[in-house]
């Protein structure tokens, strides 16, 4: 057995102090090769195969956006002809904050969930971190440059026979305000409380509840 992962970074906090706990007994030669940030377990694991030593959060890396590589999916199969879980479509949003303010985003005319109100974001492509996805996803249908903050939480809903999970995180402009977006007709920079008023799809929902309820920005070095 040896060893040949990426440390990758936390999916909380953006870390990238990550601690990898492997179950197994590996051979000398992997044992004795392993990065220090590699711990073998034996054969019984202590609980979350990663672990960030900066903030201590611990997490399934099977459960974060698609560090590892997901379960190929076809939307056009059939629960018949693929009778296991499909991997759940991961997507991220940012709660971008100005000051005291917060930037909603009303889904433009002809796209799903027409009307509602989000946190701009998008889908988590192979390869990516959750933080490297939502940076690009802003930058493409907002056209500014963000610093991303820590996970605030997630909403879950369904998209056709898969799963969708929608991870948002706290953000913050490195440059001008956006003044248009590809994706929505209406840009608007709200208070706190304000939030409550729209009305926001689903799985958006469980975030606003969790700023509503006290959540405060928290980046990097704050």
């Amino acid at each position: 057995m040896t060893f040949d992962g990426v440390r990758g970074t936390c999916p909380r906090c953006g870390g990238d102090q990550v601690l990898h706990h492997v179950i197994g007994m590996p051979v000398l030669e992997a044992h004795e090769s392993s990065p220090p940030w590699v711990l073998w377990e034996g054969c019984v694991g202590p609980g979350p195969e990663r672990e960030c030593e900066e903030c201590g959060h611990g997490w399934q890396p099977g459960d974060v956006g698609v560090a590892e590589e997901p379960e190929p999916w076809d939307d056009s199969r059939t629960v018949q002809e693929h009778p296991g879980d499909p991997a759940p479509l991961r997507v991220v949003g940012a709660v971008i904050v100005r000051g005291q303010q917060i930037l909603a985003a009303r889904r433009a005319p002809g796209r799903s969930a027409a009307g509602l109100w989000e946190f701009p974001g998008g889908k988590i492509e192979p390869g990516e971190s959750p933080q490297e996805a939502l940076a690009r996803e802003l930058r493409e249908e907002l056209g500014v440059e963000v610093e991303i903050g820590w996970l605030i939480g997630r909403g879950m809903a369904e998209a056709g026979v898969r799963d969708l999970h929608l991870d948002c995180y706290w953000a913050r402009l490195r440059g001008a305000a956006p003044t248009g977006s590809t994706d929505h007709d209406l840009l608007e920079w709200v208070e706190r409380a304000e939030l409550a008023a729209r009305e926001w799809a689903g799985p958006d929902v469980p975030i606003v509840e969790a700023i509503l309820a006290g959540a405060r920005p928290r980046f990097r070095g704050d």
